[in-house]
């Protein structure tokens, strides 16, 4: 009798019945968040587990990392790309801002304090030299730096953008794959297990060719941290957090 009521208690556990939504009640299938549907899309947590951003529908992936291959092995980003995350990230990339530098830092830092990677290095998404010049910096090895000055990682260069390639933002899903094919290049020693860096992931084509460049060469793991990405949908009334703090 008692080993029947111990495998009757093991079966309750794994298929329990009469599961409830923990916000408005509502019966529901097992799920690793306690919610109803109507629910997890209210309370903003119904993000692709891969890549980090806000997605549409209850599977675990979003549109782009459900339809191409992902090479890195996981993306998270610090704030949505809304209209005062663009201002920041226009600023800093165009507007000579490097003082934004500190505080965008700050908000992916905090993520990644809040993540259970183990990285050897931190590196960066390479501009075109002829670009780079242009501008004069490249914000995403500004910030990759920034980084290396709170945690214990090194940071390194480790790749190279040897082609000159049209502006992401202009393409199409379809275009932005073909467009970035071969863009790169490795460099030096590969270590194991990789922080990769940018300011903004719109469909992290950018960032899954150069987390396929870096393991082609070697790295056995890739993980890409930005500051900001871009959801599958809108979000509705998203809180302005401290980003605010960053006018002046």
């Amino acid at each position: 009798m008692k080993k029947r009521r111990v495998i009757n208690e093991i079966i309750q556990l794994l298929y329990p019945d009469d599961i409830k939504c923990i916000v408005c009640g509502r019966e529901i299938h097992p799920n690793r968040y306690g919610l109803c549907s109507e629910c997890k899309l209210d309370i903003n947590v119904n993000y692709c587990i891969r890549c980090g951003r806000h997605k549409v529908g209850m599977g675990d992936h979003c549109d782009e990392c459900s339809q191409t291959p992902v090479y890195f092995d996981e993306a998270r980003s610090a704030v949505n790309y809304d209209t005062v995350a663009k201002d920041v990230v226009h600023r800093l990339k165009y507007g000579g801002a490097r003082y934004l530098v500190k505080p965008i830092t700050q908000f992916m830092l905090d993520v990644l304090l809040l993540s259970d990677w183990s990285v050897d290095c931190v590196t960066f998404v390479p501009m075109h030299k002829k670009r780079e010049r242009k501008r004069g910096y490249n914000q995403a090895k500004l910030i990759a730096f920034e980084l290396c000055d709170h945690i214990d990682a090194p940071c390194y260069a480790l790749l190279e953008k040897s082609a000159e390639t049209v502006n992401q933002a202009k393409l199409d899903r379809t275009e932005r794959l073909e467009n970035l094919n071969g863009a790169f290049k490795a460099t030096g020693d590969m270590p194991e297990r990789i922080l990769l860096v940018d300011d903004v992931m719109t469909t992290g084509a950018t960032l899954n060719e150069c987390a396929r460049t870096l393991k082609k060469a070697g790295a056995k793991t890739v993980y890409a941290l930005t500051f900001a990405s871009v959801p599958e949908r809108p979000l509705l009334d998203t809180p302005q957090t401290d980003i605010a703090l960053f006018r002046r």
